[in-house]
């Protein structure tokens, strides 16, 4: 599809947010094994901190570990203010050729908030601004933000902004950003206080967009492929970001790109031709993508602890999207070691039927 993107190279505009815990190689190689041959979608880390970066060894560092795929298709997303500590930080990144990198404006955590990183920068242009020209200064690549498109964090005497003055105020802060090297914004229009919870207003950021020339993707309550076309054909966003949902369904970019024509298929997918349907087809695949994933892991580290946390946070994460998920992830929780793992997960696909729910909520 045709958005400003094009400009980068970039045909497939979606993408996959940064998730603390979850956006690890092992989750970025599922969604590329669901996705079709031929589509390259570009994919984030988790946040990384810029005063632990420097010192990280790139060779032993789960949060930082990458595929040979990720190569020019991944983007590091930092966490910091501090050019002493995002100068070295973006020397160590260049060694793992990432296509982009991303600063974390959106975190709304507490411990977070405390370094003034994150959602605090959200309501201070200038210091926003500085934070981007110091990491253009030391990147050797795309800079983008990712940002909570909260107006409230503008307002004067806790007054509330409606839709105009919202849009009109977001988008001065994003052209400070972009006067500073943005070279592309995703909002997550959700005020900070309400976290995951509550409809986000996506036509807030296609607003934002048609008053900037840089590409705007949208990220907040996007969760199906329907949802990825209503904010980019339907608004006119220059692209969409899944986030959650993609611990419900890693194969959600296969249904965006049949529902754009696209008719290619997962050079690794042998079991099946099409992607999965919402409800009980769902249901059956997740057993499989879990499975999937225990083996992504187990191919890049024996730490069979880490292992049996990070599939367990992926189905805590993706059970809200199944009738009986709260249940199959009860069973992971169970399991001493990856092999004890692995076949509760197996055992629990041939019991059950699971099936999925196209969209569900937060609150």
């Amino acid at each position: 599809m045709s958005s400003r993107f094009a400009a980068f190279g970039i045909d497939f505009p979606f993408f996959v947010a940064p998730m603390v815990g979850l956006s690890h190689v092992g989750l970025r190689e599922l969604v590329r094994y669901y996705t079709p041959e031929g589509l390259r979608p570009v994919l984030f880390t988790e946040m990384l901190s810029t005063r632990r970066l420097p010192s990280e060894n790139l060779k032993t560092s789960e949060e930082i570990r990458i595929s040979p795929a990720d190569r020019n298709s991944f983007v590091p997303q930092i966490l910091g203010n501090e050019e002493e500590f995002i100068a070295p930080s973006m020397r160590k990144l260049a060694e793992l050729e990432p296509w982009g990198v991303d600063i974390n404006m959106g975190c709304p955590v507490t411990h977070t908030l405390r370094h003034n990183w994150g959602f605090r920068l959200v309501g201070q242009p200038d210091y926003a601004a500085q934070v981007v020209a110091m990491t253009k200064r030391h990147a050797n690549c795309p800079v983008s933000v990712k940002l909570r498109g909260d107006a409230a964090a503008f307002s004067v005497g806790g007054e509330s902004l409606d839709e105009e003055q919202s849009s009109i105020v977001l988008t001065d802060f994003v052209r400070r950003l972009v006067d500073a090297g943005a070279d592309w914004i995703t909002i997550h229009p959700r005020p900070g206080r309400l976290k995951h919870r509550g409809p986000a207003n996506w036509a807030l950021v296609a607003a934002i967009r048609n008053n900037l020339q840089i590409p705007v993707v949208a990220n907040g309550d996007i969760q199906t492929a329907e949802d990825a076309l209503a904010v980019t054909n339907g608004l006119g966003c220059d692209g969409a970001m899944f986030a959650r949902a993609v611990c419900a369904r890693p194969w959600v970019l296969w249904q965006t790109a049949r529902a754009l024509g696209c008719d290619g298929q997962p050079a690794q997918i042998t079991h099946r031709t099409l992607p999965p349907v919402i409800g009980d087809d769902e249901g059956h695949e997740y057993i499989h993508a879990v499975l999937k994933l225990i083996e992504i892991l187990s191919s890049y580290t024996s730490n069979e602890r880490y292992i049996c946390d990070r599939v367990q946070f992926f189905c805590a994460t993706g059970s809200k999207w199944y009738q009986f998920g709260h249940d199959f992830w009860r069973v992971t929780t169970k399991a001493q070691g990856v092999d004890d793992l692995r076949q509760r997960v197996a055992a629990y696909g041939e019991r059950y039927v699971n099936p999925s729910y196209a969209r569900v909520s937060f609150i």
